[in-house]
């Protein structure tokens, strides 16, 4: 655990615009979006 905990202690240290490139470069590296799904509100 201590190398996830190197990690967390890292990530924590990151700047929103660096934890915003790291998001984008790890979207494309494994090919998944980190969007959350938005529900519809149906009308009525």
């Amino acid at each position: 655990m201590a190398d996830l905990e190197k990690i967390v202690e890292e990530l924590s240290s990151l700047t929103l615009l660096e934890a915003a490139e790291l998001t984008k470069m790890l979207e494309e590296k494994w090919g998944v979006s980190a969007a959350a799904p938005v529900a519809m509100a149906m009308p009525g």
